[in-house]
């Protein structure tokens, strides 16, 4: 437990700094662009076909707003105890709906995507209040799959295992405060050049910042920031310390 509460504490310190202020993107508008790197294999076949069911129920079923799994019981120190492959948990998430979603569920409160010249790019997932004090293997493996179902293809990415590491580490700090907020941000920042932190320890989470100290940030702004489902995002999105 001291150890723990240690680790939270050097964190608030550590993390700062992390994140990209002033990426709202100027000239974005509500049409979904093409991240190249995780889109590639994602568009065929996505289902055109109206619904229908209410606009709530809808979009409830497509966020994947079913009960959070039960969390692991398994007693192994491994930082990836209980969820399973990256790729399969995302594709989990792809199969709720025809088309992404990147709107409000019991977990999350938007999911925005941004996208750098270079094909880097950066999902945004901001949780909501219930998802940061709930089980953190269960709660990873359900918000992976709402970014699954919005961003197709992401399981898929040459850095999918990177980004799953990044949000697991954000939603085992997600209850640590930093000033008049969260040490992790508003939101959980999940950088595609980020290279996997070996090993993939609660220790090694901790000495890389959750993957920040890895890496090399792409040149300038990004060029785009959109939700894939093609819907204004509500909310502006600064990076995890804007």
């Amino acid at each position: 437990m001291v150890a723990a509460v240690t680790a939270g504490l050097v964190l608030v310190v550590v993390l700062s700094g992390c994140g990209n202020g002033g990426a709202d993107g100027d000239g974005a508008d509500d049409r979904p662009v093409t991240v190249t790197e995780i889109t590639a294999t994602a568009t065929a076949g996505r289902s055109t076909a109206s619904t229908s069911t209410g606009p709530r129920t809808a979009e409830a079923s497509r966020a994947g707003s079913s009960p959070r799994p039960e969390a692991s019981t398994g007693g192994g120190s491994s930082a990836t105890s209980g969820t399973g492959s990256a790729a399969a948990l995302a594709g989990q998430g792809a199969a709720l709906g025809g088309r992404p979603y990147c709107g409000a569920s019991q977990d999350v409160e938007e999911i925005v995507v941004e996208q750098w010249s270079s094909g880097a790019f950066r999902v945004s997932l901001r949780p909501t209040v219930a998802s940061r004090k709930a089980p953190r293997t269960a709660t990873t493996q359900v918000l992976w799959s709402a970014i699954g179902a919005c961003v197709p293809g992401v399981g898929t990415a040459a850095s999918a295992e990177s980004l799953h590491q990044q949000l697991a580490c954000h939603q085992a700090l997600a209850q640590i405060r930093s000033g008049d907020g969260y040490a992790t941000g508003d939101t959980y920042d999940l950088e595609s050049w980020r290279p996997p932190m070996t090993p993939n320890s609660f220790p090694t989470w901790i000495s890389t910042r959750c993957g920040n100290t890895l890496g090399t940030d792409p040149a300038g702004g990004p060029t785009r920031v959109y939700r894939p489902d093609g819907v204004a995002a509500r909310y502006p999105v600064r990076g995890e310390h804007g």
